[in-house]
């Protein structure tokens, strides 16, 4: 079973160039596996910026399981040290949680269907003390057939599926 997250804090990517993307193929190796929410997005960490006051970044390789090309998202993101123990963000504030939520959308954050994909997520808290961040998509939103514009509806949304 997949991880559960118990509580959030809430940040965006204000604008397009606040997250950058590469719709390109970030591998021709194989998917990995599927998340065990359905998620139609697996994430993998590759590089980690610490940074205060929504200055971290991170680099992530993405694989899109689905049939359509996803330029938005919203993911929770739990950080861990070096001994595994969970980093809370937000600390000394109202919204003092253990994970984090971001979202991020736009013109070169697309990931084609049935590729892998590398996207940078910017703007976000990370903790200095990050040793893993663990990426996890809670909707996503796919382009629809201009590829231009967005569907009206989520493609996905944790807890109820492709197109519900």
């Amino acid at each position: 079973m997949g991880p559960t997250f118990r509580t959030v804090v809430v940040a965006s990517c204000l604008s397009v160039a606040a997250c950058s993307g590469g719709g390109g193929s970030a591998a021709s190796s194989a998917p990995p596996a599927q998340p065990s929410n359905g998620a139609p997005i697996a994430f993998e960490t590759t590089k980690i910026t610490p940074g205060a006051d929504r200055d971290g970044k991170l680099a992530v390789r993405a694989y899109n399981f689905a049939d359509k090309t996803i330029a938005g998202y919203t993911v929770a993101v739990r950080y861990t040290d070096k001994a595994g123990a969970v980093i809370k963000v937000g600390v000394g504030t109202p919204f003092e949680k253990d994970v984090a939520w971001t979202s991020f959308a736009g013109r070169g954050l697309e990931c084609k269907p049935k590729s892998w994909c590398k996207l940078e997520i910017e703007m976000i808290e990370v903790p200095a003390a990050t040793a893993k961040a663990d990426v996890m998509l809670t909707s996503a939103k796919a382009l629809g057939p201009d590829n231009f514009k967005f569907e009206e509806d989520d493609l996905w949304k944790s807890g109820k599926g492709i197109n519900n």
